[in-house]
């Protein structure tokens, strides 16, 4: 078996800004591995400010022996391209590989405009325009109730979310956030924070708290389980080392009886293509943050395109991930190619 890894770059169509962390383009590596017949593809992304993780790291980690817990992401472009492959070589879609089946996934936008009002306002109300089933706001200290209270006023039957990214303390979230009606409130405090302070958050508010960094595998999941320390959680398969670990994840929270989101990482048609397969298990419960390709890029990287149908995006019953890789648009975004070991 032969595999390569493209190390790309893409400019954002629009910077994508959370408290923290603000980036116009998306550099990221491509994984391939080929039978000879048939290619399985994944992605890594580099998001600074999210991950430590880096192009340096990711194919340090490819061509030799990964530290999991060091690389997750860098690893779950590995495994995602091996199960792609996997799925091919048996004729099967990779959603069903996972214990899904093929269909539609209901989509949802994350406008990621942190600190500009106007923006933030537009951009939702363009996004719903669209026929997103769910939009999610970047939020943080000063800047919360008022983008909040003005998308809640313009667009009250809206399916309405917000994401901290972890930027409160536990004495910062304001209490205004239950008047709001949100579907969530996803990641107020740091990943480092312990359980005690979301569990206590929980009780203080109605509305639902997601954990996302703070589930970290599935020791993290069970001692916020055991915590009750959410309502929700977003699982990210590239940020969990991979498909296979999301699963057991996902199987962990939904006997658990919490609602699931499946999110992404500013991925490609290609990361995409996986997560949307993932998120066709049973037991997602709420709309997924996965966007149409036209979102983020002027030209993706996989044929057909991801499209909205009905406000939902739709797993093919092709084999693997569904779509074909447009090696073209690759060649054009790649900086470098390199050979892996077998």
């Amino acid at each position: 078996m032969n595999s390569k890894a493209f190390v790309i770059e893409m400019p954002l169509r629009q910077p994508h800004a959370a408290a923290g962390h603000m980036v116009d383009s998306r550099r990221g590596v491509i994984v391939n591995v080929s039978d000879g017949s048939s290619n399985g593809w994944g992605e890594f992304a580099e998001l600074p400010g999210y991950s430590t993780e880096t192009i340096e790291t990711a194919l340090a980690a490819l061509a030799g022996d990964p530290v999991t817990h060091s690389n997750p992401m860098a690893i779950a472009a590995k495994r995602t391209a091996e199960l792609d492959l996997e799925a091919k070589q048996r004729g099967i879609p990779l959603t069903e590989l996972l214990g899904g089946t093929p269909g539609a996934v209901e989509a949802g936008a994350v406008v990621a405009r942190f600190g500009d009002l106007a923006a933030t306002i537009d951009e939702a109300g363009r996004r719903l325009g669209e026929g997103y089933r769910k939009i999610k706001i970047k939020i943080g200290p000063g800047f919360d109730i008022e983008p909040l209270s003005e998308l809640r006023s313009q667009f009250p039957e809206s399916t309405l979310a917000a994401d901290a990214n972890g930027a409160y303390q536990p004495d910062q979230v304001p209490p205004q956030m239950d008047e709001l009606e949100l579907l969530y409130l996803e990641q107020p405090f740091p990943a480092t924070a312990p359980w005690d302070s979301f569990a206590g958050l929980r009780r203080s508010l109605s509305t639902p708290i997601c954990l996302d960094e703070s589930i970290t595998g599935p020791p993290a999941l069970r001692a916020a389980i055991a915590s009750a320390a959410c309502d929700v959680v977003n699982l990210k398969p590239a940020r969990l080392a991979g498909l296979a670990q999301a699963v057991e994840m996902h199987n962990l929270a939904s006997s658990a009886g919490l609602g699931l989101v499946a999110g992404g990482l500013l991925e490609t048609g290609i990361g995409r293509a996986a997560v949307a397969a993932f998120a066709r298990l049973p037991g997602f419960t709420f709309p997924s943050d996965l966007a149409a390709s036209s979102r983020y890029w002027d030209q993706d990287l996989t044929i057909p395109e991801w499209h909205l149908d009905a406000g939902s995006l739709g797993v093919s019953e092709q084999p693997g991930i569904g779509v074909s890789v447009d090696t073209a648009r690759l060649a054009e975004v790649t900086i470098s190619e390199h050979s892996l070991p077998s």
